[in-house]
């Protein structure tokens, strides 16, 4: 008995041992078990990964650029290299999977066999730049089962090609190099996207492949519709070379935008590019100038020092100064061309272009009022186009002028303004003085074309006051009509513009070249466009603006009236002055240009419309609106008035308005103007033959006289 306890003893003993081996085996399992999937479980998951997987990005599809009409002007397509693995290919597979082959890439299966057979077994590259719908992707894959390689290529492409190069620039997607530019570069934080994240399957049976887990969706950039017009910009590119070339300039750029909203319509720049397809030895084709090039605006700027001396009742417009050079002030400034021009008024210095006018009246202006209002247009500051590179411009503080920058600066010297600058100013005087930040961008799209956001037109300012835009159009229409922007002049459209033919410094040369530029607003009653074209450096007699600058605008207008719809409908019902207005109520103003200043009150007033600037006697020279305006009863027409003598002088050969002058008053201004008389009556006179603004005949004018004053 004892032994046979000592022997169950035994045997109980070792089944405790086992026991606790297994139970402490357990324990450790379990152990082990919790390291692994809780304290390790990262790491050992990530060593799965490496060796099963490999994490790989997944593109952003870049956004697309349109323009205003949906024209596509940079597009993101993907495209397909096709291979083949033949170890990959089973037996069974090989004659649909060549078949499928053939089809998709229109390249009989005998070629494609005889390609794979010269690699012998190896991955044979079979086409590159393939465009494969859904549809065939799949089907290359269920006949080959995986043997059929796709490799995707994501490529930008211009379909404008050269057209608007500088201003759309082009993407490389190496962000080490940033070789991107234009708007390209500066709109990439909504046109890039954010790259997904993928887990992609390995497998050790190569004719099999698990696919890939997305582990972080990609986001697609954003479209964006910009607020060019793709074909203004190929007029002004084709117009610009042709008169770089015929005026042997060194460059040039012609902008356009609408007032009413400041939308960038067309930005060319010379040098262009011809085309994408190869480099361009000049690396100034990817350089918009209206954003980046600075030049001195010359007498364009007289635009500017009008509004300022009117806003700031430093003269009105019948303010007379002697316009010879050399008279009266101590700071040397000539007329363009030496010329003496006697007395002028203020829109008669404007239409003549007088430097010598400009400098005198400016004396009227305190340094400050001048500098605050060429800042409240823009000038010497960055605006908010989103072009990399743009240009501050040059417009120094009052503190740091010299003793002529007063009178320097107000014809468009000792400053400097980008293109940009002086098109965003000439607007705010289309568009009766509100102030537009430039647009470039007017819709943002998502990545299947439903609308984001509309960027709405964003008003800065208000520079001046309507009456004051006005009156400026009025003085630019007269720059056309009958001084030095004639040339600009057309049958079809009311324009009103300024030349300017400012001097250029070269370094170590002094002022030894010039730029010609001329900026206008079409069609001048309400401007739609506002087109600015600026020539560097033209050669001979070209270097006046008159001469090289205005042709091109002129060149420019006929092109977009006869290939687009922007001026198809001049003058129509855009033109209206007072939108909404009743037109059964609206009245017609009446022509008083050259009557005296009585009677164009008189029949102002008969048409219920209200007078302004005509507080002194004298003629009236210009009125705002014009002749034959439709516009509602209590509308404000301003006129500038000047004396008889210099009214006469303006329109030659015009009879003037004898109304209310007496008997040796007709007599003496009759005897200047050589105009024959014969008097009836005596008193003042109440009655003439030939009605004013009429041109007297060879019989001149009979004028009947009572014996009270009007």
């Amino acid at each position: 008995m004892t032994r046979r306890a000592d022997g169950n003893g035994r045997i109980d003993g070792r089944f405790a041992l086992l026991r606790g081996l297994m139970v402490g085996a357990g324990v450790l399992l379990a152990l082990r078990v919790f390291q692994v999937q809780v304290l390790l479980h990262d790491d050992y998951l990530e060593r799965a990964r490496d060796q099963w997987g490999d994490e790989v990005a997944t593109n952003a599809e870049r956004g697309h650029l349109y323009d205003r009409h949906g024209k596509p002007l940079a597009l993101s397509v993907t495209t397909w290299k096709v291979g083949l693995v033949p170890g990959r290919l089973r037996a069974e597979d090989v004659d649909r999977a060549y078949a499928a082959l053939a089809e998709v890439l229109g390249t009989p299966a005998r070629e494609l066999r005889d390609k794979v057979r010269r690699r012998d077994g190896r991955h044979t590259p079979l086409a590159a730049d393939v465009v494969l719908t859904e549809s065939q992707r799949d089907r290359l894959w269920m006949a080959s089962h995986g043997a059929v390689t796709l490799d995707p290529v994501h490529a930008r492409i211009y379909p404008t090609d050269g057209v608007g190069a500088s201003l759309i620039g082009r993407y490389r997607p190496d962000p080490e190099q940033n070789l991107n530019t234009g708007l390209e570069r500066s709109l990439d934080g909504l046109l890039a996207g954010t790259p997904g994240r993928a887990l992609k399957l390995n497998t050790g049976d190569l004719a099999r492949e698990r696919g890939q887990v997305v582990l972080r969706e990609a986001v697609h950039g954003r479209s964006l519709v910009l607020s060019l017009d793709a074909d203004l910009q190929d007029i002004c590119e084709r117009r610009l070379a042709s008169a770089v070339a015929d005026c042997g300039a060194a460059g040039g750029s012609v902008l356009i935008m609408d007032p009413a909203t400041g939308d960038v319509l067309a930005a060319a720049s010379w040098p262009l590019m011809d085309t994408r397809e190869h480099s361009h030895p000049d690396g100034a084709v990817w350089n918009n100038r209206n954003f980046d090039h600075l030049f001195e605006p010359g007498s364009v700027l007289k635009v500017f020092t009008m509004a300022s001396l009117l806003r700031n009742s430093a003269v009105d417009t019948q303010t007379v100064y002697n316009c010879d050079n050399g008279t009266g002030h101590r700071i040397y400034v000539r007329n363009d061309g030496g010329h003496d021009y006697g007395d002028l008024t203020l829109m008669q210095a404007f239409t003549r272009s007088s430097n010598v006018y400009f400098a005198k009246a400016v004396a009227n202006l305190r340094p400050d009022e001048f500098y605050r209002d060429l800042t409240s247009f823009g000038f010497g500051q960055r605006t908010t186009a989103p072009y990399p590179s743009q240009q501050d411009g040059i417009l120094r503080a009052p503190a740091e002028w010299s003793g002529r920058s007063l009178q320097t600066l107000s014809i468009g010297q000792e400053m400097s303004v980008t293109a940009l600058q002086l098109g965003m100013a000439l607007c705010s005087v289309g568009n009766d003085g509100v102030l537009f930040a430039p647009r470039l961008v007017r819709e943002i799209r998502d990545d299947r074309g439903h609308l984001v956001e509309a960027v709405a037109p964003v008003a800065l300012r208000r520079v001046m006051s309507p009456a004051l835009a006005g009156l400026l159009r009025e003085g630019m229409a007269r720059v056309v009509r009958e001084g030095t922007g004639e040339k600009a002049r057309t049958d079809w459209v009311d324009i009103g513009g300024k030349t300017g033919t400012a001097q250029k410094a070269r370094p170590g040369e002094g002022y030894v070249a010039y730029v010609a530029s001329f900026g206008g607003l079409v069609p001048i009653q309400d401007p739609r466009l506002m087109v600015l074209v600026v020539l560097d450096e033209p050669r001979g007699i070209h270097h006046y603006a008159a001469q090289s600058a205005v042709p091109l605008f002129h060149d420019v207008l006929c092109d977009i009236r006869r290939s687009t719809d922007w001026l198809t409908d001049v003058p129509g019902g855009r033109t209206a002055p007072f939108a909404g207005a009743d037109p059964q109520r609206l009245v017609a103003v009446p022509d008083v240009m050259y009557l005296g200043v009585g009677t164009a009150s008189r029949r102002l007033a008969e048409k219920d419309l209200v007078l302004a600037g005509g507080e002194r006697d004298g003629v009236v020279v210009q009125q705002v609106p014009a002749a034959g305006t439709r516009c509602a009863p209590g509308t404000v027409v301003t006129l500038t008035v000047a004396d008889r003598d210099v009214a006469a002088a303006t329109a030659p050969g015009v009879c003037p308005d004898f109304s209310g002058l007496s008997n040796r008053q007709i007599r003496s201004l009759a005897a200047r103007l050589r105009i024959p008389v014969s008097l009836q009556g005596v008193g003042y006179a109440v009655r003439q033959s030939v009605r004013p603004g009429e041109t007297w005949g060879s019989k001149g004018v009979t004028i009947e006289l009572k014996g009270s004053r009007l």
